[in-house]
């Protein structure tokens, strides 16, 4: 009986078939095996995206890079910003580092610092963007800028030996709050004026008295950053009739658009006696012996340069005389002020009374953004934070320094 090899001869036939057809098969098992482990970017065509890049970013707005910040007091900051979307939205940490070290992490928006470096030198900062776990997400680019304190020695009116000892043994046998003096437990003295100043907005008569320029942010200190945004100079002196001073300010933004009893809203000066120091040192309350008077310089169009009494008695005091003059960063403010405005006072040779000269910067805002002050724990709402000012009596110093330049 012969065999049928028909039927071997079609299997063999249709091998090569069935063969494609297990390779296609085989090949779609490993696409979707291997599609399913690449992104979809892959099969598109177009560029993967690398979310540190892109959705983990961090970026440094201020400082920028290579700025130098030359400060004149250790109280100056360098602002710090940060931006990062991821951060906002996801609610990731940012955390700073300036040479390496950490300086200040922000768990929440606004991310802005003012950073108070310690002392002259290059710095490199950079900001990082942090997961709960403290793991790196992104980093920023490194800025570097740099820090210069020009603190030269300062430019003290030179007074005798004797007038030094003076000083001293009126400071020995006096009680003063020291701790809140600036530099601690050194007043402001102030000079008996033989001649008047002429009160005319400027400087020109002033080189012969004590100077003060380190003024101290006090309220709402966080705004301040450096010295360029405002700053002051200051200096007085007194007679038998007056309390006299003028004060330099420089501000980057001069803003006044308030008089009268508002006047303090606006770019102003703001000083604060306490003619009974020795009895009211423990009592943070204003009394009948303190005074706080307002200088506005103006705006140097409609409204003129003016006084006002915020305490006591809440009115403009008596025969105040106010002069200012308009800088190009800034205004000069002068004034005179009748002893006769405080009540059973009487100034005389060694007098201490508490004391603060404040310097409010506005910068167009309604209310005041900054306070420097003489004292370093100014408040306004607070006799015990006063500093401290002495009156001095230390001779004709105006008619010596005339003398001294008549010989030369």
């Amino acid at each position: 009986m012969r065999k049928d090899y028909r039927k071997y001869l079609n299997l063999l036939d249709r091998f090569p078939y069935i063969l494609v057809i297990v390779i296609i098969g085989l090949s779609l098992i490993f696409f979707f095996i291997i599609r399913n482990n690449l992104p979809l970017e892959f099969f598109s065509g177009t560029a993967p995206v690398v979310e540190d890049e892109t959705e983990y970013s961090v970026f440094i707005t201020s400082p920028i890079n290579n700025k130098v910040y030359n400060f004149i007091n250790l109280k100056e900051t360098v602002p710090v910003e940060i931006k990062s979307k991821q951060a906002e939205t996801k609610g990731f940490k940012v955390k700073v580092l300036v040479n390496g070290n950490e300086i200040k992490t922000f768990n929440s928006p606004p991310y802005e610092y003012n950073w108070n470096p310690s002392i002259s030198g290059e710095y490199e900062i950079m900001a990082q963007l942090v997961d709960e776990n403290d793991s790196v997400l992104s980093e920023s680019g490194k800025i570097t800028f740099v820090v210069e304190y020009e603190m030269g020695d300062s430019e003290l009116t030179i007074i005798s030996t004797d007038i030094e000892e003076k000083k001293e043994q009126i400071l020995a046998s006096s009680s003063y709050r020291s701790q809140n003096t600036i530099p601690v437990g050194v007043p402001i003295f102030s000079y008996k004026c033989y001649t008047p100043p002429l009160i005319d907005g400027n400087f020109a008569e002033w080189d012969n008295f004590e100077k003060f320029s380190t003024f101290e942010p006090t309220i709402k200190k966080e705004n301040y950053t450096t010295h360029t945004d405002v700053s002051g100079t200051f200096y007085s002196c007194w007679d038998d009739d007056n309390f006299y001073f003028v004060a330099q300010v420089l501000d980057d933004v001069f803003s006044q658009d308030y008089s009268g009893n508002q006047l303090n809203k606006g770019d102003s000066i703001t000083i604060v006696f306490d003619t009974e120091l020795a009895e009211d040192m423990q009592i943070p309350f204003y009394n009948s012996d303190d005074y706080q008077i307002d200088f506005s310089p103006g705006n140097f169009s409609s409204f003129f340069p003016e006084s006002y009494m915020s305490w006591p008695s809440d009115a403009p005091p008596r025969g105040t005389n106010v002069a200012s003059t308009k800088l190009a960063n800034g205004y000069v403010i002068e004034a005179s002020i009748p002893w006769y405005n405080f009540i059973n006072y009487l100034p005389s040779d060694g007098s201490v009374l508490g004391f603060t000269v404040s310097i409010l910067d506005t910068d167009n805002l309604d209310t005041t953004e900054l306070v420097l002050s003489s004292s370093s724990v100014f408040d306004i709402n607070n006799a015990s934070t006063l500093g401290t000012l002495v009156l001095i009596d230390a001779g004709d110093i105006q008619q010596s320094e005339e003398t001294s330049e008549d010989t030369e």
